[in-house]
């Protein structure tokens, strides 16, 4: 991960980075132009002394990250968003190009989120508890505070006890594919659908690597939440991520609340590597 940040930011950047917080605890970057930069420790930002990046340097960032074919990542800016070696995820913004009323290009980009990905070990006995004898599991909470994290050593652990995990990768953020090979350890059983549209990957990929268990991050409408009704149907298990904070509003939500009919276990996550409650839809909290 050091040397793909080394050749990501500005040298005077990383190394001031470097010499200030420990990269294995280092969790988001935030760049804007002609603005101070923060970093994430552990969900903690810091400013990063009196440092400030130029558009110039947005730029670089973007040709580097993009492999200089910026062109060829325009449909997943105009989604917010660059996938980078290592699951690297870098949120873009700035201004928006409209094309018969749509959003289809972005241009003058003026900040990154750079989201830095790590494998952590959970120490919590509800998880354990959960993982013993897995059913269908939701894990909510605001964005940015740890959902992603805990997914990966969920996916783990049942990979290792030999369920067969179907990871829904669209984004390459899960298992961190850096030249074709996952740089986060998912697991001996499992299996990465890398870069293929959820939506495809719900139906051809269940056909053909009959999982029994499919990873998800960040389940989102309704034609995602009818994929995974029909994978249920079929008896396989589901385990992934929603944007959150509060099961009930998700019950108030006609689409959401069809989720949960699926759902045996929610996971409410209060910030980062805090595991608020472990609810069992059926039986109350665990």
């Amino acid at each position: 991960m050091e040397s793909m940040l080394s050749k990501l930011l500005p040298l005077s950047i990383y190394n001031e980075l470097y010499r200030v917080c420990d990269f294995n605890e280092l969790s988001e970057i935030r760049l804007r132009v002609d603005k101070p930069i923060h970093y994430a420790i552990n969900g903690r930002y810091k400013r990063l002394g009196d440092f400030c990046i130029s558009s110039s340097d947005v730029e670089k960032i973007l040709s580097y990250a993009t492999k200089s074919s910026l062109y060829a990542y325009n449909t997943s800016m105009v989604d917010g968003f660059i996938t980078f070696d290592g699951g690297i995820r870098i949120g873009v913004s700035g201004e928006g190009v409209l094309k018969g009323g749509s959003l289809c290009a972005l241009k003058n980009v003026t900040s990154l989120c750079i989201r830095i990905p790590h494998y952590v070990e959970i120490k919590d006995k509800r998880i354990d508890s959960l993982l013993k004898n897995f059913q269908n599991t939701l894990i909510i909470s605001k964005p940015g505070y740890g959902k992603t994290t805990l997914l990966r050593y969920m996916i783990k652990r049942l990979s290792d006890e030999a369920y067969n995990v179907l990871v829904l990768d669209e984004r390459g953020e899960l298992s961190g594919v850096s030249d074709g090979k996952q740089t986060i350890d998912l697991g001996e059983c499992s299996d990465v659908a890398l870069g293929i549209p959820k939506i495809t990957a719900y139906a051809s990929q269940v056909r053909s690597m009959r999982p029994d268990v499919i990873a998800t991050d960040e389940i989102f409408g309704e034609k995602e939440i009818e994929c995974i009704a029909d994978c249920v149907r079929c008896g396989v298990k589901i385990i992934a991520t929603l944007h959150s904070d509060d099961p009930k509003s998700l019950k108030k939500n006609a689409s959401y609340s069809k989720l949960l009919d699926d759902i045996r276990y929610v996971v409410c996550i209060a910030g980062i590597g805090n595991i608020d409650k472990v609810i069992d839809l059926k039986n109350g909290l665990i």
